[in-house]
């Protein structure tokens, strides 16, 4: 089977997409799949080989022009000359063709157009009804997006499956005294809370900044907070932010980690702080649940299903508010370890290695 997954170049906004797309990668490599590149074919003029076949093809997303071009003419011609038999459609846009095609929604803002969305959210939306007829199967992120795409199309409720984001399974509890080794490489042998941002998002970290410094004006004492980038470093402009901070001493960058460290440091952490930019900010928490961690942050509908009890989750999406929570929970460790608990009942619903295997059931047995 030759499967096509469909990629916007330049884009990092849709975390959804890029975490589906890595799963199929190791999946399909496991079940003796070829994963291709078509730029690459297309560059050094090679042909597709090969019946078993995951083919990427990113295109260019810089206009709307562009967007109607590839998704109505190019790619249903790259589709016929490769002989494709399925397309996973990453970005909740559909190709003009009958080829049997996925549609994955990666955000629930595609349900409602807004100008204010970025371009391909608002190109996906406008035309969203129309791809969901197209599509012979839905997969989404959360069971109150899976809900409200079920109230959207109640014909096809049948075809709309939930897929969470999940991590690697060296994200897991650790004992105490494996905890010293971290908190002495990355916190000065001091307890801590983390969090994950994009590597440029000024606004959040400073919002962020600001509820640790309310947290340290009532607690006065050595505890850390460490933050880990959403890719691989921090901007010069992130960084420049810090150096003005007055608690900086007390705030690690930490940039560069490979997925063991960043799976340790947060399994050492005394929370999670996650102020989500969309509803489908989520890996985070999945990572959070994994290794047994509060989460603290900003409620969304589909943080408050993937926390259960784990997640202190604020409807004031404010600094005042977040750091308010810090506080709570740092003087209620009894809470904090009922959280920790919570959190690891939690995780059991967010295997990599059992949704792997559903993905790609899902992908192969969909007609």
């Amino acid at each position: 089977m030759r499967i096509a997954v469909i990629h916007h170049s330049e884009d990092l906004s849709n975390d959804y997409s890029a975490y589906i797309s890595a799963l199929l990668d190791d999946t399909a490599e496991e079940n003796g799949y070829a994963v291709k590149d078509y730029e690459q074919l297309i560059r050094f003029r090679e042909p597709l080989t090969g019946e078993n076949v995951l083919l990427h093809i990113v295109i260019p997303a810089s206009g709307k022009f562009s967007l109607n071009h590839w998704y109505n003419v190019k790619l249903s011609r790259i589709a016929k000359k490769y002989s494709l038999d399925k397309v996973l459609c990453n970005y909740g846009t559909a190709i003009n063709s009958n080829i049997s095609q996925i549609l994955l929604i990666p955000d629930k803002d595609l349900l409602q157009v807004n100008k204010d969305m970025l371009l391909w959210k608002q190109y996906a939306a406008k035309h969203l009804k129309k791809n969901l007829e197209k599509s012979k199967m839905f997969l989404t992120y959360s069971t109150f997006v899976k809900k409200a795409l079920e109230e959207l199309i109640p014909a096809n409720a049948q075809k709309i499956f939930m897929l969470p984001y999940t991590v690697h399974e060296l994200f897991k509890p650790m004992e105490w005294h494996d905890k010293l080794y971290i908190k002495s490489r990355f916190a000065e042998n001091k307890e801590y809370f983390v969090a994950v941002l994009p590597d440029d998002n000024e606004k959040m970290f400073t919002e962020l900044l600001k509820a640790f410094s309310k947290f340290k004006k009532w607690q006065q004492s050595n505890m850390l907070l460490l933050l880990l980038p959403k890719e691989e470093s921090f901007s010069s402009g992130i960084e420049d932010k810090l150096n003005t901070y007055k608690y900086r001493n007390d705030v690690k960058l930490i940039n560069d980690a490979d997925n063991k460290e960043t799976a340790n440091i947060m399994a050492t952490a005394y929370a999670l702080l996650h102020t989500p930019f969309s509803d489908a900010d989520l890996w985070p928490v999945s990572a959070a649940l994994q290794c047994a961690a509060p989460v603290i942050g900003f409620y969304t509908e589909s943080m408050q299903e993937y926390c259960g009890e784990a997640g202190m989750l604020i409807n004031e999406h404010t600094h005042g508010a977040l750091g308010e929570q810090l506080i709570h929970l740092y003087k209620n460790e009894t809470l904090r370890n009922q959280m920790s608990e919570s959190a690891a009942k939690q995780a059991q619903f967010y295997q990599q290695k059992e949704n792997a295997a559903r993905l790609w059931q899902l992908l192969i047995n969909q007609a």
